[in-house]
């Protein structure tokens, strides 16, 4: 149903709850004693996340017993890193006589998480020591049930309000370890993590009413490399099946194979100049995940769509190739990426269906929008692509869903029998049927974003599918529906974001509202499901009595924000 839990905080929802003189705030006083002066070189921070048991502590003893150079490690239990007695050259332990620092003879250093990550990490920084080798890097081994994306934000956020605590450190990728051997059977499981106590890494019960396919995707998104650990255990097709679902679903990151956490630590950073791009291209905004779907087109500079066609006024001129006319089922939706290099499943892409013409252009530095190009944003496809036919695309629309035709069209919905994500791949009469059965979502295995309901004039809502598991849940208020008190709050937190949706994304009367949604499935119905969304849009002539009612409940938003800090 359209019931779910999230855990993440917007900006947005920042704003509605916030009161107009908390900006002050925000961002607590830093301790006196982390005034002192920041090392000379910024210290890269790697964030390991994954399940309990996909390997990440044996991956972390791999790199601690064969560093080459000086590294630091945070993790939640020291002792369960369990390095040869060999290599500790001293150790030290709390109040409470449990060990909280290993010291190496290599010189690596291990130390328990505190309270906060952040001042765990100062504190680890300050066993560099004056004369002494600095670390390389600093690996954070997050919770199984952690999400790897609250800490780059909070990260970045920290750093960007210009906090001691970061300086010396930099956050430079995240890495997400995965079990190749239960992958496919744990992406179609109804459960959460509370109904799967071999997940559960103490009793506080954090993070456990999350769902398990929910938690799997969004580390595999949030991550900049993917670790397919235990591929020696995977069985049947399920390795080529995982390969090829984590590829769809992060198309930037690094994928490595291993078994028995067999990765050296070299391997795995060598690329930190992708990250830094990855970084400035994704990472950081605060609003949703690895794959911009907060951003979308306008946020790479594909702006026509914020100038805004209605799907009610499409140009029916079938030669038209004016990018800024609205054209039914385009599959690019008039702002699609003519970078042939690019990759990112949230910008449109023709897939050489540009409105009538018949010769596609073969060349390959071609970046005219007008001229049919077959695929070219994405690299070659891998042989599993090529057997499981695992493709995205972006639907995008500038008016509000009418709720009760998406909650129609969502019954329909038919939840797949196949308890491991590769035989549904593989199920040969689901892939005959294509978009011939009773919904063209059928073939869908994962679907993301932001939508906009009639029902929910001011709020955000987020979009969220994977295997069995649907939500569609309230993610803050959109910039629009704001007052001009809660947006003078905004401008001091996220004035840069502010500007930047302004710029791009707003509409006359609509502001930044529109519907924004990835899908991404094997031999998906595309036409299908894009007439499905746009059958449960607003029609034209019920966008009149829809503005009142959005008005009415903008200016009720507003006085219960005052009136709640007045109290």
């Amino acid at each position: 149903g359209f019931r779910g839990h999230r855990r993440s905080a917007s900006l947005a929802r920042l704003a509605a709850s916030a009161a107009p003189g908390a900006v002050a705030e925000v961002a607590a006083d830093v301790a006196v004693e982390t005034q002192k002066a920041a090392p000379a070189k910024s210290v890269p921070v790697i964030v390991l996340s994954g399940f309990l048991g996909t390997g990440k502590t044996t991956l972390l003893k791999h790199w601690l017993e064969k560093a080459e150079s000086r590294i630091g490690v945070v993790v939640n239990d020291v002792a369960a890193v369990n390095v040869d007695a060999k290599l500790v050259a001293n150790q030290t332990k709390d109040i409470q006589s449990r060990v909280d620092t290993i010291q190496l003879e290599n010189g690596c250093a291990c130390c328990s998480l505190g309270d906060e990550l952040l001042l765990t990490i100062y504190d680890l920084l300050q066993l560099q020591g004056e004369g002494q080798e600095p670390f390389s890097h600093i690996v954070v081994e997050m919770s199984g049930v952690a999400e790897p994306k609250r800490v780059r934000e909070n990260f970045v956020s920290t750093k960007k309000g210009g906090s001691p605590l970061t300086e010396g450190c930099e956050l430079s990728k995240v890495v997400t370890v995965i079990d190749s051997s239960t992958f496919c059977t744990d992406y179609m499981e109804f459960s959460r993590i509370m109904d799967r106590p071999e997940l559960l890494e103490d009793s506080s019960m954090e993070g456990a009413s999350i769902k398990v396919v929910e938690l799997l995707v969004e580390q595999v998104e949030a991550a900049d490399v993917v670790i397919l650990n235990k591929t020696d255990l995977a069985e049947g097709d399920s390795l080529e099946a995982t390969r090829a679902v984590v590829g769809a679903l992060n198309k930037d990151a690094q994928i490595v194979e291993t078994s028995f956490g067999q990765v050296r630590l070299a391997e795995v950073v060598a690329d930190i100049a992708k990250a830094a791009v990855a970084e400035q291209h994704g990472h950081g905004h605060g609003h949703e995940e690895h794959g911009h779907e907060e951003h979308g087109h306008e946020e790479h500079g594909h702006q026509e769509q914020a100038k805004g066609h209605s799907h009610a006024s499409d140009c029916s001129e079938p030669e038209c190739t004016d990018a800024s006319h609205g054209h039914a089922h385009s599959h690019g939706h008039a702002s699609d990426c003519s970078d042939p290099e690019c990759s990112d499943a949230s910008h449109g892409h023709s897939h050489g269906h540009s409105h009538g013409h018949d010769q596609e252009c073969g060349d390959p530095n071609c970046t005219d929008p007008s001229h049919g190009h077959s695929h070219s944003h994405s690299a070659p496809a891998t042989t599993a692509d090529e057997r499981f036919g695992i493709r995205s695309f972006t639907y995008t629309a500038r008016r509000p869903f009418n709720g009760e035709k998406l909650a129609q069209a969502l019954q329909k919905w038919p939840v797949s029998r196949k308890d491991c994500l590769s035989d549904m791949l593989l199920d040969s009469d689901a892939a005959a049927a294509g978009g011939q059965s009773q919904s063209p979502l059928t073939r869908v295995i994962r679907s993301k974003g932001f939508c906009w309901l009639d029902t929910y004039p001011s709020s955000r809502m987020y979009w969220s599918h994977a295997g069995k598991n649907m939500a569609l849940e309230h993610e803050g208020v959109w910039w629009g529906a704001m007052t001009p008190e809660q947006l003078q709050v905004m401008e001091q937190i996220a004035g840069d974001e502010y500007k930047r949706s302004q710029k791009e994304e707003f509409l006359p009367d609509y502001a930044d509202r529109r519907q924004e949604l990835v899908f991404i499935g094997m031999n998906m119905d595309e036409e299908g499901i894009r007439c499905l969304m746009d059958d449960c849009l607003l029609e034209e002539e019920e966008m009149a009595e829809y503005k009142v009612k959005q008005e009415e409940d903008k200016a009720a938003l507003g006085k219960s924000w005052l009136n709640g800090f007045a109290m």
